[in-house]
């Protein structure tokens, strides 16, 4: 396992300087920054374990470098410690209610620091642990395949996944994925991820033909947004296999207008908390069912760029990250039935 690394931002240069040598000296790794500004771009860039910063700075204070990092959806839950000359209760208390980890008054005692960000990083894994099982765990009951992409790599793709393309759940895919894509789709599916992990674009849906382990050509839609997974700008994935989806779709109900109606009835006893619409709903419980966006957006006589929308609306008023969200999340409020 690698060092972990801090971001200590603070102006003065003796105090920065001392304190970054000390962190070093037992096994850290350090990114110095001399200004708030700075301490930002490092944050971004560098995603670090923990951060350290003086209140009182020039061009930017520790309360607004906080504010910048806690908004982020790649930086929100770094472990965040006040380094500050002030002892004021009023000074306390706000950077407290702000929601930062803990607050170290200057001139400090080095080990009572190294106590601070000990407990601070272990909180953050246990909590990080117990997440990703979790988060694992949801993953693998949904109804369709899902991976993550991180820094070029696919680090994870559940059962589904594999399922798809005809492997069993040991056999590591991995980015050989992309090479299974035909030709005419793999650049753009390729792109279209990275400006999501850039965050240039949040989200994108795209209908593909890949071939399988035993070299059968299958067409899946692929949809995906951006996340923060392990504080690291990412992309997850969601793969449905077209051909099944629209078999087990029509094989749900023996006539549609029956199931229409059963819909229509739920969505009556619907409480509906995050006031969705009528239209989003309908949309929704295509999802559930599998149909693709061109699919939705034939049976609602709208375009697919419509269905991209209620989509994205969707995913911001329920607080689903992806697909698999959207399917629990409706089955949650007794909008699908499984």
């Amino acid at each position: 396992m690698g060092k972990k690394q801090i971001l200590l931002i603070e102006d003065d240069e003796f105090l920065r300087d001392s304190t970054g040598l000390f962190l070093e000296e037992e096994g850290y790794d350090v990114i110095a920054a001399k200004n708030g500004v700075e301490g930002v771009e490092f944050a971004l860039e560098k995603i670090p374990d923990l951060i350290l910063c003086d209140i009182a700075m020039p061009r930017m204070s520790g309360y607004e470098v906080f504010k910048i990092i806690s908004e982020n959806s790649v930086t929100h839950s770094i472990p965040f410690i006040f380094l500050t000359a002030k002892t004021e209760k009023e000074d306390i208390r706000t950077g407290m209610q702000m929601g930062v980890d803990d607050y170290i008054t200057k001139p400090f005692d080095y080990d009572e620091l190294l106590r601070a960000i000990e407990l601070r990083i272990s909180k953050r894994e246990k909590l990080m642990a117990a997440s990703k099982s979790g988060f694992n765990a949801l993953l693998d009951s949904t109804l369709t395949g899902i991976f993550i992409y991180q820094n070029e790599s696919i680090i994870f793709a559940n059962t589904k996944f594999h399922k798809i393309f005809g492997y069993n759940k040991d056999e590591k895919i991995d980015n050989s994925f992309f090479k299974l894509i035909k030709d005419e789709s793999r650049e753009i599916v390729v792109e279209k991820i990275r400006r999501c992990i850039k965050g240039i674009q949040n989200s994108f849906s795209i209908n593909i033909e890949v071939s399988t382990k035993h070299c059968e050509l299958i067409k899946l839609d692929l949809w995906g947004c951006q996340a923060a997974i392990n504080g690291q700008s990412s992309f997850i994935g969601n793969l449905i296999n077209i051909n099944e989806y629209r078999s087990a779709a029509l094989n749900s109900s023996e006539d549609k207008n029956v199931e229409l109606a059963s819909l229509e009835a739920k969505i009556v006893e619907f409480s509906n908390p995050d006031r969705l619409t009528q239209r989003e709903i309908e949309v929704l419980q295509s999802i559930c069912q599998g149909f693709t966006n061109q699919e939705i957006a034939d049976r609602l006589f709208v375009s697919n760029r419509t269905i991209d929308t209620h989509r994205s609306n969707l995913i911001d008023k329920t607080g689903a990250k992806n697909t698999a969200g959207l399917v629990v999340y409706a089955i949650k409020h007794n909008l699908f039935n499984v």
